[in-house]
């Protein structure tokens, strides 16, 4: 079995020089078992830097691969994931100095769906993702961590 899903949320930033902002992320996950599944995800955030002389935006952008376990519950189905994968931080700064970073990192985190038919479902989600330092070439950010919060939606095929 294979599910598709998309969802939309907001982030907030570790790092006191980032603001929170809006994130979407899309996934697809395969089926190891009725319990266990592996995930691949793309997601990205929109954030403004602040508190500085120089503010401007970042935006990163991730790809994660993850172990996925639930648990039945009739319509409700819990469930943890954590994995790891690549966190691309694209900035600019409103003299025009545009850059980006790259750094692996790892997340962890839970979530639940809700089957509101037998191939659909409403999801619910939180995860940490722990992250390196953000290097913009004029600043360095102590921590490019953050916790997305997303709800959407999944189907299954």
């Amino acid at each position: 079995m294979i599910g598709v899903g998309g969802s939309i949320g907001f982030t907030r930033p570790t790092d006191r020089f980032f603001d929170n902002g809006l994130g979407i992320a899309g996934n697809v996950e395969g089926y190891l078992t009725p319990r266990v599944s592996v995930r691949g995800q793309i997601g990205t955030a929109w954030w403004d830097i602040i508190a500085l002389r120089n503010p401007g935006t970042i935006q990163p952008v991730y790809f994660l691969g993850n172990l996925v376990y639930n648990w039945e519950g009739g319509k409700w189905h819990p469930y943890a994931t954590g994995g790891a994968g690549l966190y691309h931080f694209r900035f600019e700064d409103p003299v025009g100095v545009k850059g980006s970073d790259n750094n692996a990192g790892f997340n962890v985190g839970g979530g639940i769906e809700y089957f509101f038919t037998r191939y659909a479902t409403i999801t619910g989600e939180a995860l940490y993702h722990k992250v390196g330092d953000v290097n913009t070439g004029l600043h360095l950010f102590a921590d490019g961590s953050f916790w997305s919060f997303m709800v959407g939606a999944k189907r299954y095929f």
